[in-house]
């Protein structure tokens, strides 16, 4: 039929657009915070872009249910303002022939959503931690510019080299200053070199024929000649893939064998459980009566999504202190939803 296929395709145009502009929105988000670690110090600047790329799937599991829900709500809207749903149900057609290709349309965005949960999101993981490797190598030297204070672990390091030679890795003229909890120290020396450690792949500076000045917590000085001193670095932040099962697929998750295991594994299916839900519940909540106020549904729409997302947030903080390797998890959540997403089409459906 002409009318279920031009909802599918209006719901799919509709629902491709609002996530490229929410997938923008976020993106520029965490441009703004990869930018400030860079900053600060936190992260080498040359993999920010790499590593804004590798956020994108986190990105789509974020907006896709919001932009699935949006899509199908203002596809049916405009169906049902410009009379074409009046016209279908005074021509016999059914509520399921008219509705089932944007039932189709949530079931595969769910499993898009799904497949990047489930196994694109992890191997991006895995790549955040070889991209920090690499480009903390690289950055050893070329982050350092001649002649300007360079901070480190969140401004407590301040790494200042009056010179560079990027051929040999050496500096010359080097400041450090340290702040700690009860100690402040300050070493100089004439010539020094960057390294990293083959084994851990910490960072160090290794500073030759220099002086230290160390000041304790009662306020004693101490001054200190060496020959060599291996002064260590913080490593980027975000060094690695954090946590060991977030780089695991869906199936090397199930089942969960402790309790971070089961909390990955529920925030897993969230988003492509979220989706099916939402997109279905779209329809009927985009039911609209002659004359009815246009955007009432949308606002509606939007508050379910909000409350839904929120108690997802919510279990999943209150299974991360509980660490409990049983229980409902996320079920209930999942299970309320999918109760209101019954009533309203069992409603919709008398209705027809």
């Amino acid at each position: 039929m002409i009318l279920p296929r031009y909802l599918y395709r209006q719901a799919l145009g509709t629902s491709l657009m609002t996530l490229l502009v929410l997938m923008g929105v976020v993106s520029a988000l965490f441009l703004a915070e990869l930018l400030s670690q860079a900053a600060q110090g936190q992260l080498p600047g040359m993999g920010v872009l790499a590593l804004l790329l590798l956020k994108i799937p986190e990105a789509v599991l974020m907006v896709a249910p919001l932009a699935l829900l949006i899509g199908v709500l203002f596809a049916l809207g405009q169906a049902h303002e410009s009379g074409e749903v009046t016209i279908a149900r005074a021509s016999g057609v059914s509520y399921w022939a008219c509705f089932r290709p944007l039932t189709l349309l949530s079931v595969v965005w769910s499993l898009l959503v799904l497949v990047v949960a489930g196994w694109v999101l992890p191997w991006t993981v895995q790549q955040t931690g070889e991209v920090m490797a690499d480009a903390s190598q690289q950055a050893l030297v070329a982050s350092l510019q001649p002649g300007q204070f360079d901070r480190f672990d969140q401004g407590r390091v301040t790494l200042y080299v009056a010179g560079v030679d990027t051929q040999a890795g050496q500096l010359q003229d080097v400041f450090l200053q340290h702040s700690g909890a009860e100690i402040e120290e300050v070493v100089t020396a004439p010539t020094g070199r960057l390294w990293q450690d083959p084994e851990d792949q910490s960072r160090y500076l290794s500073l030759n024929e220099g002086h230290q000045i160390r000041r304790g917590a009662g306020g004693d000085l101490m001054q200190l000649k060496f020959v060599r001193n291996d002064v260590r670095l913080p490593p980027p932040a975000g060094d690695g893939v954090g946590l060991p099962e977030m780089a695991l697929s869906l199936p090397e998750l199930t089942p969960p064998l402790d309790s971070a295991e089961r909390r990955e594994w529920h925030w897993r299916l969230a988003s492509p459980i979220g989706t099916l839900l939402l997109g279905i519940l779209a329809i009927p909540l985009a039911w609209r009566r002659p004359r009815g106020g246009r955007y009432g549904s949308v606002v509606l729409a939007v508050l379910v999504y909000l409350i839904y997302s929120n108690w997802v947030h919510v279990g999943l903080v209150w299974m991360e202190g509980a660490e409990a390797l049983s229980g409902p998890g996320l079920w209930p959540i999942h299970g309320a939803l999918a109760l209101l997403v019954i009533g309203l089409w069992t409603w919709r459906w008398r209705q027809w």
